[in-house]
């Protein structure tokens, strides 16, 4: 199809290239180039000569000029034919695109068929599918209430439509007359009862507006209330926090204060401990003194010298503890110890 088309295209372009050509006896200036004879080249003179020249010299002047002419036509023609060449070519593209787009719509509406048979296919009821859901005892108990109701319905619309004939009127009879003064007394009525709904319920509006009011100053009391609660609380969470700041300072004072006893202490113990050495020493010469001195022979002076060592060392041994709550023992000069009330 594409070579075809470009067949025809240049079939078009030579033919409008010789049209603007034209036959040599239809361009003015000479017909054609000088054709001379054996004859007449024996007989012409200079002078016919000359004129021959410059006719045959016209002849080639204008032939060039139309040559120069031809060969800008035909660039001009080839360029054309370029361009429509693309212009074909682009459509050429364009016509493929837009035939694999139908393609693509195309397959995609058969599917969308395939699947709505498909669908309409699976949703049809079958013979069977009919026959159970006949014989389903929920259906059937549908199908009776249906059929009751529409029973009910006929002889419903047969009553009112009896009565309807009945009640038939002109606005100039009794009845017409008796009806519409009776649809006025109605519509006057439900007037009245309308306005009495309306008042009832803005008189109900209003009681429900002034409890959630009072309702609302309960809660903002309330809301009052705890935020002073909240405020003492914090005060006091306050006071508390710096009073525990203090006793933890004056508990490790206290710590302090105790370690450096407990120094003194050890260092006053160790003292006492030479001490009480130093004592048993001299007892224990003493003893020996007296033992000596009285020959053993006298048992209730070995019991007196006894019991008086006994005396001296219970006397003479200092001792301090602390309990488990770091609390300080004082000691003595009797040997008794007792527990300080006051840290410092």
């Amino acid at each position: 199809m594409q070579q075809q088309q470009q067949q025809l295209q240049q079939d078009d372009a030579a033919s409008q290239l010789q049209q603007q050509q034209g036959s040599p006896a239809t361009m003015g200036a000479p017909s054609g180039g000088v054709v001379l004879s054996e004859s007449e080249i024996s007989c012409l003179t200079a002078t016919e000569w000359g004129q021959k020249w410059r006719q045959q010299e016209v002849y080639v002047a204008l032939l060039e000029r139309k040559h120069t002419q031809q060969e800008g036509e035909l660039l001009e023609l080839r360029q054309q034919s370029e361009r429509v060449r693309l212009q074909l070519q682009d459509s050429q593209q364009r016509e493929k695109v837009l035939v694999r787009r139908l393609t693509a719509k195309e397959q995609e509406t058969q599917d969308y068929a395939c699947q709505l048979n498909e669908l309409k296919s699976a949703h049809a009821p079958t013979a069977s599918a009919l026959r159970t859901a006949l014989l389903d005892p929920a259906v059937n108990s549908l199908l009776q209430q249906m059929r009751t109701e529409l029973q009910a319905l006929r002889l419903k619309l047969e009553d009112t439509q009896n009565e309807l004939a009945a009640w038939k009127f002109t606005p100039d009879s009794n009845t017409g007359k008796r009806l519409m003064a009776k649809c006025r007394l109605l519509y006057q009525e439900n007037e009245e009862l309308g306005k009495i709904t309306s008042s009832g319920r803005m008189a109900k509006l209003e009681s429900d507006l002034a409890l959630q009011k009072s309702f609302s100053e309960e809660v903002r009391q309330s809301q009052n209330e705890l935020d002073s609660f909240l405020a003492d609380l914090d005060e006091d969470v306050e006071g508390m926090q710096s009073t525990i700041l203090f006793l933890q300072q004056e508990l490790k004072k206290a710590k302090d204060l105790a370690a450096v006893l407990q120094k003194e202490n050890c260092a006053l113990k160790a003292t006492t401990n030479g001490n009480m050495n130093r004592a048993n020493g001299d007892a224990a010469s003493d003893a020996s003194a007296d033992v000596k001195a009285d020959g053993c022979g006298e048992g209730d002076g070995g019991e007196r010298t006894a019991s008086r060592v006994k005396r001296v060392r219970r006397s003479s041994v200092l001792s301090i503890d602390y309990n488990e709550d770091d609390a300080l023992l004082a000691i003595g000069t009797n040997g008794d110890v007792a527990m300080s009330s006051d840290a410092e």
